[in-house]
Parts: structure tokens; sequence; C-alpha cells
């Protein structure tokens, strides 16, 4: 027991920030965000504590959130992107403040924020399943393996959608200019 409870501390202190922020971009009010990682870890150690097996911590914990993410879009109704953008003004930040920082000053790096502001703008325009997979793909960094374990998917199948999403994604950008 006392291995598993170490196992599953690391899993918090490796995951649980990319896993509010993870939130944080799907739904418009960070206290509830906070709440449901808060959520997503309770129900991991309780699944952990059954006795049953979590081969690896990171999928199987944003397909907890997930989860938990679509049951509180049930219980009220859906905000887009440009909602959360709008909320975090409102509080004296952006939709920024939830990607990892960057440190480098160059013309470079600032004309590839620039884009992945464009780029985030216009991931409230693409269908949910296209929306999803670059969340997790360049939001939070998974893998495609991880991203197929969470969503369930072969790992064709998601290589495929992020393609066709990015591909979807290109073409709204190219609409702004």
């Amino acid at each position: 027991m006392r291995q598993l409870e170490q196992k599953f501390k690391e899993a918090y202190e490796r995951y649980a920030d990319e896993i509010f922020r993870h939130a944080c971009l799907r739904l418009s009010d960070r206290e509830r965000a906070l709440e449901l990682t808060q959520e997503c870890f309770l129900r991991t150690w309780e699944y952990v504590k059954e006795g049953r097996e979590v081969r690896e911590f990171r999928p199987f914990l944003y397909r907890t959130i997930k989860n938990l993410v679509i049951d509180e879009y049930r219980k009220r109704k859906s905000y887009s992107l440009e909602a959360i953008v709008e909320k975090s003004g409102d509080e004296g930040g952006s939709i920024e403040m939830l990607m990892a920082t960057d440190n480098t000053n160059t013309l470079e790096r600032s004309m590839e924020r620039f884009d992945g502001k464009k780029a985030l703008s216009r991931l409230k325009d693409l269908p949910e399943e296209f929306r999803e997979v670059l969340i997790l793909r360049y939001v939070d960094s998974l893998s495609l393996k991880e991203i197929a374990l969470t969503l369930r998917e072969n790992e064709n199948i998601i290589s495929v959608r992020i393609y066709r999403a990015l591909k979807k994604l290109r073409i709204l950008c190219k609409e702004i200019l």
C-alpha cells in the first residue's frame, strides 16, 4: 500500500498543474476547474485504492478529467473558448496565462506566439473531436499514445484526426487574414 501511495503522490506532483490547465481551458470558471481537478485526483485515488490497476497515470487522469468536464457541461450550458477568454479578461488575465511560459524574446518566438493566439481563437470553430485532440496534443503536450489511451482510440485514428484538425485550423486561420 505504501508503494501505491508513493506512485499516486508522484503522479499528483507531476500532473496536477497540467490537468488543472486542461480543465481551465475546457471550462469558463477557474474555481470550478480547480474543484474538478481535485475531484479527478480523488476519483483516481479511490479507483487505485480499490485494487484496480492504472498502467499509466497521465492518460488515465486526462480521461477522468474529460469525463468530469462532460458531466459539468451536462449540468449547465456550455461555454465557448471565446467566453473563457472574456472571463479570464475580467479577472485581469487571459488565455495565455493557461499556457506554458516562454522566456525567450526572439522575433521568431513572438511570431509563433501570435500564430498560437490566432489558432486558439479559432479552436471554437472546429468540431469537438478536432478541438479535443488539438488541445490534448499541443496545449497539454500529450503523446499520440497518451491521447489514444485517453480517448480509447488507436494511435492511427488519432494521428489522422490531428492531421485533419490541423488542416481545417489552417484554413480557418487564413480566413482571419
